[in-house]
């Protein structure tokens, strides 16, 4: 090992422009995300039924038992880091979807809360960092993939963009009628295939009534004729049967399952509503087991909160979440090998981020041994918060701190009282973000100025949750400027259809616009631009990438989330924890279309010698 290398290693180490790698929380936005950290040999006995758990899903003729898995363990042991895992590892292999919810608070129509965060999870990036293609557009895709090679003229008709609404309406049912007639889908709903289709055509208006559609939303008569007339799901049973049928529909077309995914049921502050709540949700969980032969379900909570609660279930579905697989209990304390990986893990990111390999002979080094060793038996989440102490010490002195502190090693005490006071508060906030989130039924808005005005109020949120401070932002019309501490850049709402030219003409004012006002331009659109790569609006985009543009798709629950945080922070923005949830879950930052906007995914900015930051402007 040189001087130099080493020398290179602490700079890295110490430097306040690097991201913190020792961040040891885990939130709902987080598991969207792969985890770059993620070790795999903790929890691994969980991991191992997990996988085996997905394979024997593929084969719904076998045994329908061992599908239901109830994770126990305290708080910090690491559930919602082993639930994010569980996502990365089926979407990175295309060996699934899973949908992620926390169904803790909601006191309503538990198949509602179910369906809407299954198809919040569907219209997501399916694999985030690889590729923009939402879960939903995937499936609509297996489908056409389905057909044979005489059948899909009329889906590439359909994807250039040029047909009128009755054209596509035509295209759609043809293509449904000869996908049902395949046995592979002689289960699945007819109506189910024809709107999944109609996302090949890239409409955004068309794709916020398809969302409409698969939510059991009332449809009015507008939304029904970009839909081919289809008759909306709003009897009584209707959420649990969506969410059946779309279980069913990713078996029939890729022979993968649906993985739900429920997380900190432990978020309960009313004892005696929560016997109901988890009542209701274990009840709503087992019967979509029922329902689907290929679907995973996996549930997180505390061990002391299941104990206390499960007498409230019915000898059934106690039977089955007790004994169908046994609880798994997550075992905290950390040995010496788990220990190292985590460490090690996070400072090769470290150092790769700043361009500077790891000790091939030392993988935690800097990190002194004395201290890894003496975080042996603690929870992974107490590891990591030691570690980050350390190097904030090493930040705040510009040097490798010395360990113990020169001062003594100081005595171990409980947390302050207060400390967990502001905790619960913040939990408190946490409950009610999701309950909020989810009695939301005010579907996104589909004109273009209203997206504007909504885009608008998501990136001046999203800019102070990132802790730029506020930003400047106008609207004109459907067009948005920004100026803030990270990013300038004049941002369009582009939703036309390619047909007649209208999206290219929107383009190239977007382009007209961003030159007069000196600013890069980012064109924002609520479905997939088109993929053509021969049509006059093909190489408008082309021009438009080339010159420095950049594209990107808000999803529809995107929308609804910029939204819904406006209102809830009218509501609850006044309390005292409000700012600290909203740096611990960043309910905006956390969705990666304004993340992107934002540039918020680069390095921070350098520091100068006097401590300020550098300016820092995206090209």
């Amino acid at each position: 090992m040189t001087a130099e290398a080493n020398a290179a290693r602490v700079a890295a180490f110490c430097s306040s422009a690097a991201a913190d790698p020792f961040h040891a929380v885990a939130t709902a936005s987080d598991v969207w995300r792969p985890d770059p950290y993620d070790v795999e040999s903790i929890h691994g006995r969980v991991r191992a039924w997990f996988d085996r758990a997905v394979e024997r899903a593929r084969d719904v003729s076998g045994p329908s038992s061992g599908r239901l898995l109830l994770l126990l363990g305290e708080s910090g042991s690491g559930k919602t880091h082993l639930m994010r895992a569980f996502r990365s590892k089926v979407h990175g292999a295309g060996r699934g979807y899973c949908a992620y919810m926390q169904m803790t608070s909601y006191t309503g129509d538990y198949p509602r809360y179910a369906l809407n965060n299954v198809i919040e999870s569907l219209d997501r990036p399916y694999c985030e960092g690889a590729s923009p293609e939402s879960g939903l557009r995937r499936l609509s895709d297996g489908l056409v993939a389905m057909l044979g090679e005489d059948r899909r003229e009329g889906v590439e008709r359909l994807r250039e963009g040029g047909l009128d609404q009755a054209a596509i309406d035509a295209v759609v049912a043809e293509t449904a009628d000869a996908l049902i007639r395949d046995e592979r889908l002689a289960r699945v709903d007819v109506y189910l295939i024809q709107a999944l289709l109609y996302l090949q055509a890239g409409d955004p208006a068309i794709h916020a009534r398809l969302l409409k559609y698969l939510r059991c939303e009332d449809l009015n008569a507008r939304d029904r004729r970009y839909l081919g007339d289809v008759d909306p799901n709003t009897y009584a049973d209707a959420c649990s049967r969506m969410t059946a049928r779309l279980g069913g529909l990713i078996h029939a077309v890729e022979g993968a399952p649906l993985v739900i995914c429920v997380d900190q049921l432990e978020d309960v502050f009313d004892l005696e509503q929560a016997s109901a709540k988890f009542r209701r949700a274990m009840a709503t969980l087992c019967d979509l087991l029922s329902r689907v032969r290929s679907a995973i379900v996996v549930v997180s909570c505390l061990e002391n909160f299941y104990d206390e609660l499960k007498p409230m279930l019915t000898r059934s579905t106690r039977d089955r979440v007790e004994n169908d697989p046994r609880p798994a209990v997550l075992e905290t304390p950390c040995g010496p090998e788990e220990v190292r990986a985590l460490i090690a893990r996070r400072i090769e990111h470290l150092f790769k981020s700043a361009g500077v390999d790891p000790d091939p002979m030392d993988p935690i080094a800097p990190i002194p041994e004395a201290l890894a060793t003496a975080l042996v038996g603690l929870r992974a989440r107490d590891v990591l918060q030691e570690c980050q102490a350390y190097r904030e010490r090493c930040v705040e002195e510009g040097k490798m701190a010395a360990h113990p502190p020169e001062s003594g090693p100081a005595p171990a005490v409980a947390a302050p009282k207060g400390d967990d006071e502001a905790r619960r508060a913040v939990d408190e906030i946490e409950q009610a973000w999701s309950d909020f989130r989810s009695a939301q039924a005010e579907p996104a808005p589909v004109e273009e100025p209203e997206l504007a005005e909504a885009l608008a109020r998501g990136l001046r949120d999203a800019s102070e949750e990132d802790g730029g401070g506020e930003a400047r932002v106008r609207v004109d019309g459907r067009f948005v400027t920004f100026d803030g501490p990270r990013a300038r850049f004049v941002a369009s709402v582009c939703n036309r259809p390619p047909q007649g030219g209208a999206l290219s003409r929107e383009i190239e004012e977007l382009d007209a616009f961003a030159a007069a006002e000196g600013l890069r331009a980012v064109a924002v659109r609520s479905a997939a631009f088109p993929p053509s790569k021969t049509s006059k609006t093909a190489k408008v985009l082309a021009d438009f990438d080339a010159g420095g543009g950049l594209r990107v798709v808000v999803e529809d629950s995107d929308w609804r989330a910029f939204a819904a945080f406006a209102a809830f922070r009218d509501r609850r923005g006044g309390e005292p924890a409000f700012e600290a949830w909203r740096r611990r879950t960043r309910p905006l930052t956390g969705l990666k279309s304004l993340r992107t906007i934002l540039h918020q995914d680069a390095p921070p900015p350098a520091r100068r010698a006097g401590g300020t930051p550098d300016d820092a402007t995206p090209p």
